[in-house]
């Protein structure tokens, strides 16, 4: 039943991981695309709502996504101890975390900074496949 519970939370941050990602992809989607997309206006007005629901909840996925890596990481170390590989990505996770905080804390923070948050949530989906290979 443990170990149910452990991939359930695995799973969970995957999805909240996904959804925190989202946020790149809506916005450089609409970048690219809204202009033609705005010939269907019923379409384009769904893709905008649920634009509008990713970039909202972004900063809301991003602590899920942390919550859940806590919860995930007592129980499967309880069952298994510790996963080196668990270790890097949650590392990397929580790097993350922390670049996400520093962006919405500064005013000034430049291209840089975005470009390392964008790098390092790349890096974090490899661990994550790693890890859950």
């Amino acid at each position: 039943m443990q170990q149910e519970i452990g991939a359930l939370f695995g799973s969970l941050i995957v999805l909240f991981y996904i959804l925190t990602v989202l946020n790149f992809l809506v916005k450089w989607i609409n970048k690219k695309y809204g202009p033609s997309m705005k010939s269907n206006e019923k379409g384009y007005a769904r893709y905008k709502r649920f634009m509008r629901f990713i970039i909202k909840n972004h900063k809301l996925f991003g602590l899920l996504t942390i919550v859940f890596l806590l919860v995930h990481f007592f129980i499967q170390f309880n069952i298994y101890g510790l996963s080196i590989t668990g270790l890097v990505a949650a590392g990397i996770l929580i790097l993350q975390i922390l670049l996400g905080i520093y962006g919405a804390k500064t005013k000034n923070k430049g291209k840089t900074w975005l470009t390392i948050h964008r790098s390092i949530a790349v890096l974090l989906f490899v661990a994550i496949l790693i890890h859950t290979i």
